[in-house]
């Protein structure tokens, strides 16, 4: 009696523990991501032209890969190393030897982007006249690398009420700017003034707030290595989730056309709908993840929530699916209309990617991140073969296409891989079930719906 009572005060402890970061940490990223989602009907509206809508699109993957690379991960390393320590000293210590690297790493990769910036520029634009865009892309590069870090201590020590407050003003802040620039006749240049504006004013917000983190800790050589030990196998990781990004924008800019692009753009910023759940569902598990790992029952708890997040996902899909005409329209008007037909194929893709990064975030904790790579490389070897194979027939239809089949294969194959070892998750046969019925759902609206 007293063990039953003991594992069910275990089990609610951590239930509680789950919905307050859901509440706290899920509600700040649904903050940050639905004021951009709400606001896109006024960008798409304001902007002349599908071209301006791609060239943003262009920038943000830029910035993208950048600040990946520049981050070295550490941002996802801090958070396995920080519960490590119970000391507060060296948890700063932590925190202050982050920082460090990415600020080193930061002047470095915005100083090699200028000096590269015009092949950069036919690279992704195909066009020499977008340069300075690639150079605002630096700056932007910069700022972001090391706000990635110096917010963390806010979500490292769980302060939920700061955390939201930051999101919310930053986004109402970003699209302020921006309309101010936009009425001033910047075209897509108010984007981009406005999210560079936006990282400066979050810079001196949270420098201030998270003084001590950056100045009460020192400069740690074991802790660098450890940093360093956790992040960088995951790096290969994370570039190829941009890669994955700027692969479609490469070949229809190459094959088709910036035009076509714009379109794609918008069908993909719409289907961020999807993204924005996953990122509140996202935000909300990687403190209870981490915090949680050391738990006898840590594999089966990642099984059973790993089904739970496969049927909510699936039912939050079909549910968009069948308003997905209506959902459309209401951010797409003019010219983007012709990507309707691609949204339903890309509304899944922000989903799988979620299941496909909640199982991979498992090789982080058990310390393998490098084995993540491995799928990644695999996602875009099929991204490239399949789009390769359909854009010369459907275009970017054949794009969309081929991401969500890239999606699934891949979805499946971490599946396989990760029952296999049962180290990592426990996997039950019900999620093959699940699976299997989302996968006939698709195939069946495809033919019929």
């Amino acid at each position: 009696m007293n063990s039953f009572r003991t594992n069910f005060k275990t089990f609610m402890s951590r239930i509680s523990y789950l919905i307050k970061n859901f509440i706290s940490f899920g509600f700040a990223e649904f903050i940050s991501k639905i004021v951009p989602f709400i606001c896109l009907p006024l960008i798409t509206r304001l902007l002349p032209n599908t071209e301006a809508f791609a060239v943003y699109n262009i920038f943000t993957t830029i910035t993208g890969v950048g600040v990946t690379i520049v981050l070295l991960n550490l941002h996802s390393a801090v958070f396995r190393e920080y519960f490590e320590y119970n000391s507060k000293n060296e948890q700063y210590n932590v925190t202050r030897t982050a920082l460090s690297i990415v600020l080193i790493n930061a002047i470095l990769g915005a100083a090699i982007i200028v000096l590269c910036s015009q092949y950069i520029s036919l690279l992704f634009f195909n066009d020499l006249k977008y340069q300075t865009v690639v150079i605002l892309s630096a700056v932007s590069i910069l700022l972001v690398s090391i706000n990635y870090i110096i917010e963390l201590p806010t979500r490292l020590e769980n302060k939920r009420t700061t955390f939201i407050a930051s999101k919310l003003f930053s986004s109402i802040g970003y699209y302020g700017i921006f309309l101010l620039l936009i009425v001033l006749g910047y075209t897509y240049y108010s984007i981009i003034f406005a999210s560079i504006f936006t990282a400066i004013l979050l810079f001196i917000f949270f420098s201030v707030l998270n003084k001590n983190f950056i100045l009460k800790g020192r400069y740690d050589k074991q802790i660098k290595r450890n940093l360093l030990n956790i992040g960088l196998p995951l790096l290969p990781s994370s570039i190829m989730y941009w890669a994955y990004s700027f692969i479609s924008i490469i070949m229809i800019t190459h094959f088709l056309n910036l035009a076509e692009l714009g379109i794609y753009s918008l069908t993909l910023k719409i289907a961020r709908i999807g993204y924005v759940i996953c990122g509140v569902l996202y935000s909300s598990l990687t403190h209870f993840v981490y915090s949680r790992s050391k738990d006898n029952d840590y594999k089966e708890i990642i099984g059973k929530t790993f089904d739970w997040l496969l049927v909510l996902i699936s039912i939050i899909y079909i549910s968009i699916y069948f308003c997905r005409n209506l959902i459309f329209k209401i951010f797409a008007t003019d010219d983007y209309l012709d990507g309707l037909p691609l949204f339903k194929y890309l509304i899944l893709v922000p989903f799988l990617t979620f299941l496909k990064n909640f199982l991979l975030m498992q090789f982080i904790v058990i310390k393998q991140p490098l084995q993540q790579s491995w799928f990644l490389l695999l996602d875009c070897i099929l991204l490239i073969t399949i789009s390769y194979l359909l854009l010369p027939v459907y275009g970017i239809l054949g794009v969309a296409i081929a991401n969500v089949t890239t999606c699934f294969i891949t979805l499946i194959l971490i599946i396989f891989y990760v029952h296999y070892k049962k180290s990592i998750v426990i996997i039950r046969k019900r999620t093959y079930i699940y699976i299997v019925f989302l996968i006939s759902f698709l195939i069946v609206s495809y033919k019929y719906l």
